[in-house]
């Protein structure tokens, strides 16, 4: 839990789309690493482009892809 929630519920105009949620966050959580490279966004339970535009009700999850070896 990066952000310090486990969940928010955000009322976001029709047809925003994945990348301007990641602006939105970045905004609202400035410590939030949200790198394009190493962030992906689930909608729904499937991994989504950051051009999707998001409906009403969708559930979006947000993960960091972890360095290993």
């Amino acid at each position: 839990m990066l952000a310090g929630v486990e969940r928010e519920d955000l009322d976001l105009g029709e047809g925003t789309t994945v990348e301007q949620l990641s602006g939105i966050l970045k905004g609202k959580y400035p410590n939030l690493p949200l790198e394009k490279r190493k962030t992906y966004f689930m909608i729904d339970n499937q991994v989504a482009t950051r051009n999707h535009a998001l409906a009403e009700r969708d559930q979006v999850q947000v993960f960091q892809l972890l360095a290993g070896g």
